[in-house]
C-alpha cells in the first residue's frame, strides 16, 4: 500500500475550499486506499493553523473531524529525523523528514517549493492532482497501462510527474511496449 505525507497547505486548502482535488484525496484516505503518515511536528503545525480564528471562521469542512481522523487514522512517525536545510523553505523540512522517516512513496503539497523539488531520495513530491493520477496508476500493470493510455500520454506522464519507483518502472515498460508495437 502506498505511504503518503500530506502537507499542511494541502489540508488547509481542503478545509477552506473543499476543492475537488483535495476532497478526492481525502476520500481516498478515508477509503483506506493509502496510508497517511504524520509526525508530532506535522500534526502540531496543522492543529496550530486550524486553531486560527480566521481559518475556523472560513472553514467549509469539519475541522474537528479532520483532526480526529489524522490523530486516529494516520500512522504516526516518531519525528526523530532531522533534515534541516534540505528544502528551499525551511518550514517544509518537517514534511520531507516525516516522508523519509516513514518510508513514504509520496509527499503531497499544494505549496510551490516542495513540488519544485520533484523528488528527495525515494520520495516523489507531487501536487494533489498529480497524486490522484499516481494513485490511479499504482495498481495497474504495464499491459493495462499500455491498453488504457497512448504512447504520448505515458511519455508525458513519465516526463512530467514524479512517480514512486514501482509505478515509474511499469509506466516505462508500457512505453517500451507501445514503441515496439509502433515499430511492428
Amino acid at each position: 500500500m502506498l505511504r503518503v505525507v500530506i502537507d499542511t497547505s494541502s489540508l488547509v486548502s481542503y478545509v477552506l475550499t473543499w476543492g475537488e482535488l483535495m476532497s478526492r484525496v481525502v476520500a481516498h484516505w478515508r477509503a483506506g486506499d493509502f496510508t497517511l503518515l504524520s509526525s508530532p511536528v506535522t500534526r502540531a503545525e496543522l492543529v496550530g493553523v486550524l486553531a486560527r480564528p480566521a481559518i475556523r471562521q472560513l472553514a467549509t469542512a469539519p475541522l474537528d473531524e479532520l483532526m480526529r481522523g489524522l490523530e486516529r487514522f494516520s500512522e504516526h512517525v516518531p519525528g526523530a529525523l532531522d533534515i534541516s536545510g534540505t528544502c528551499r523553505d525551511p518550514k517544509d523540512d518537517k514534511f520531507l523528514a516525516c516522508a523519509v522517516e516513514g518510508g513514504a512513496h509520496y509527499l503531497v503539497s499544494s505549496d510551490r517549493d516542495l513540488p519544485d523539488m520533484r523528488r528527495h531520495r525515494d520520495v516523489a513530491i507531487v501536487n494533489p492532482g498529480q497524486f490522484l493520477l499516481a494513485l490511479e496508476l499504482y495498481p495497474m500493470e504495464a499491459r493495462a497501462l499500455a491498453a488504457r493510455f497512448g504512447h504520448d500520454v505515458l511519455a508525458n506522464i513519465q516526463a512530467a510527474i514524479p512517480l514512486e519507483p514501482g509505478t515509474a518502472a511499469r509506466v516505462a515498460e508500457a512505453v517500451v511496449m507501445l514503441e515496439g508495437e509502433e515499430r511492428a
